[in-house]
């Protein structure tokens, strides 16, 4: 709890940090309200019903287009710190290399667990206004959200750490997202492998599928094994792990 209440210290009053969880609360309850009264038509990416259990799996889709927001913010909070050089001040007023890195990944973990707080209630409030039904029914992806923002905001961690420069770190996660879209696209129809679905971040999209993407394999004609979800949960899960361990040995060798 002193690292996370070290870590809010350096954000309560940071007005980027503001904007940032305003626009991806804002746009992502605007877009829900759009798309549920029927304004919007997006096609195949979502159902048309937002009442429960379908909602579950709409606002999955939905919430993982706005994630951006919240890696832009983790990204920031860590680059920060090499820039005005605080990380050295932390370690001079006595916090290990160790308790630096923890204090990051706590502020993930809090930052997860809000933003997945916030889902379940807007997908709460506009299943029962769409007609409501069995509100556990689907909930398992309350557990897919989780798991697909700390996947993002770990990985986005990763490499801010690595690059340390704002710019360069968001310039190389949205170069990243495409090569491995790429990448996995072209094993999953080139060469019918499902192989691709394990990647980093792709083991956590799997959790939240676009329903446009699998109709595009459809109508190629293209079988695709189906792989239990819980499959993808332990891959998120091992990747997170090794994002640890990683940063672990970074933090413990590297010159800060």
């Amino acid at each position: 709890m002193k690292l996370l209440k070290i870590e809010w210290l350096k954000i309560k009053k940071y007005k980027t940090f503001w904007l940032l969880v305003g626009l991806f609360t804002g746009l992502f309850f605007l877009a829900t309200y759009v798309i549920s009264e029927g304004m919007w038509s997006i096609g195949e990416l979502l159902s048309s019903s937002f009442a429960f259990p379908s909602i579950w799996s709409n606002l999955g889709n939905l919430y993982s287009w706005f994630i951006l927001f919240l890696c832009v913010f983790v990204i920031l909070s860590i680059t920060n710190e090499f820039t005005f050089k605080t990380h050295r001040q932390n370690i001079i007023d006595g916090q290990s290399r160790l308790d630096f890195l923890h204090a990051k990944l706590l502020l993930i973990l809090a930052t997860t667990l809000v933003s997945t707080l916030f889902f379940v209630v807007i997908a709460i409030v506009f299943g029962y206004i769409h007609g409501g039904g069995n509100v556990f029914e689907g909930m398992e992806y309350v557990i897919y959200v989780f798991l697909f923002t700390l996947n993002y905001l770990c990985f986005s961690a990763l490499i801010a750490f690595f690059i340390k420069r704002a710019g360069l770190s968001i310039i190389i996660l949205l170069s990243y997202f495409v090569l491995e879209s790429i990448l996995g696209l072209i094993i999953k129809y080139k060469f019918n492998s499902s192989l691709g679905n394990f990647f980093p971040l792709q083991s956590s999209d799997e959790l939240l599928p676009w329903n446009a993407l699998k109709a595009v394999g459809k109508y190629a004609g293209i079988g695709e094994l189906v792989i239990d979800n819980y499959f993808y949960i332990m891959a998120t899960g091992m990747w997170v792990v090794i994002y640890y361990f990683i940063l672990r040995r970074k933090i413990k060798t590297a010159d800060l």
